[in-house]
């Protein structure tokens, strides 16, 4: 029959508009995500801000957007003094957050990351001995 494909689809678009919609109000109502979303690299640390990193560079080796950098304390090769992050460049394949054999990584659901400069996509987990809080990082550029 003639025009048998254009009815299915009318009939498809018709059962969709007796549906309840689905649009959120972002800005006034923040959005329910997944669990499993994945938005914003962070580091997990202890009670006294020592990051849960040991430097053994698993996931800087296995990232493959080449996306984090860890530069190693020369006196103790188990201690990061600099974990940074370029999120402008992540897929957010979580692989990093795979590998990791201390469990150091996790993402979190801060989305509202937009910039105008690209810098701004530099973040750094570690910044020398000093340790930023769990879910957030010190923008490079500021």
């Amino acid at each position: 029959m003639f025009g048998q494909g254009l009815l299915k689809g009318l009939g498809i678009t018709f059962q969709r508009l007796r549906r309840p919609t689905e649009t959120q109000l972002y800005p006034y109502q923040q959005p329910v995500l997944p669990a499993t979303s994945r938005m914003f690299l962070a580091m997990y640390h202890d009670e006294a801000g020592v990051p849960a990193c040991k430097a053994c560079m698993t996931c800087q080796t296995g990232c493959p957007d080449h996306v984090i950098r860890i530069e190693k304390d020369t006196e103790n090769p188990k201690v990061p003094l600099s974990f940074t992050v370029n999120s402008g460049r992540c897929t957010f394949c979580g692989i990093c957050v795979e590998l990791c054999p201390f469990s150091a990584l996790h993402f979190t659901g801060d989305f509202e990351r937009a910039t105008y400069l690209k810098s701004d996509l530099i973040y750094k987990l570690v910044d020398g001995s000093r340790a930023t809080g769990e879910g957030e990082g010190e923008r490079h550029g500021r």
